[in-house]
């Protein structure tokens, strides 16, 4: 375990070794910073001439700041929710961007869909099977409860309204990655959680298959 430790320190000079706590080195922030930036960026060239963007209410500016919010509780608190509870199982646990995935998630914005893959959480310590299963379920479970909390509130309102507009993609979002990152292939979390337990995984992925078709049919 003390080569593993040395390991990471060397990797990452600011690795403190985790005592079940939260913390982020500064190089985490630094790719955490980079990975919004670009997401944003490429959510709101895809919605550059959308009929969100025509509406005499909007402007870039507010369509930036929509992305922004749409970036933080979709991508990075699915990342979050993996990167907590690994920290909290004692494990060293950051995000590191892909930079050929912010490349492609930056092409497919210009070419009218997004293929986002601009990183992920890294992990390592003492991981069994049960707890990376439970690790793996805690991102598309953010995701899920998201999108539940996002299609209430769609429901209850009326359409036409930027705030609207939020809830919904938020609805769509959190449905669609939460669902997309069940697979049960490696390397989608989904791989993790059938080989955890596959009671578990069959009943979070009917949440998310339930979630996203009221999205596909009575929202978007």
């Amino acid at each position: 375990m003390r080569d593993a430790v040395d390991g990471l320190r060397r990797v990452d000079p600011g690795y403190r070794k985790p005592r079940g706590k939260i913390s982020f080195s500064k190089t985490e922030i630094l790719h955490i910073i980079v990975a919004m930036v670009i997401l944003s960026a490429a959510f709101s060239i895809m919605l550059r001439g959308s009929r969100l963007d025509q509406d005499p209410t909007t402007n870039m500016i507010l369509i930036v700041g929509m992305c922004f919010i749409l970036v933080i509780c979709s991508f990075i608190l699915h990342e979050f929710g993996h990167k907590f509870l690994a920290q909290r199982y004692n494990a060293w646990s950051e995000f590191r961007v892909y930079p050929i995935g912010l490349v492609i998630t930056l092409i497919s914005s210009v070419m009218g869909f997004l293929f986002a893959a601009p990183g992920a959480v890294y992990i390592r310590g003492d991981i069994d099977k049960n707890t990376q299963g439970k690790i793996s379920l805690a991102g598309p479970g953010v995701n899920f409860v998201i999108a539940a909390v996002a299609i209430v509130i769609v429901l209850s309102m009326d359409s036409g309204t930027l705030v609207y507009a939020i809830f919904q993609m938020l609805a769509y979002l959190n449905g669609w990655i939460g669902l997309f990152n069940m697979i049960p292939i490696p390397p989608f979390d989904g791989s993790k959680i059938v080989a955890w337990n596959i009671p578990i995984y069959l009943t979070a992925t009917a949440i998310g298959v339930i979630e996203f078709t009221i999205v596909w049919l009575y929202i978007m």
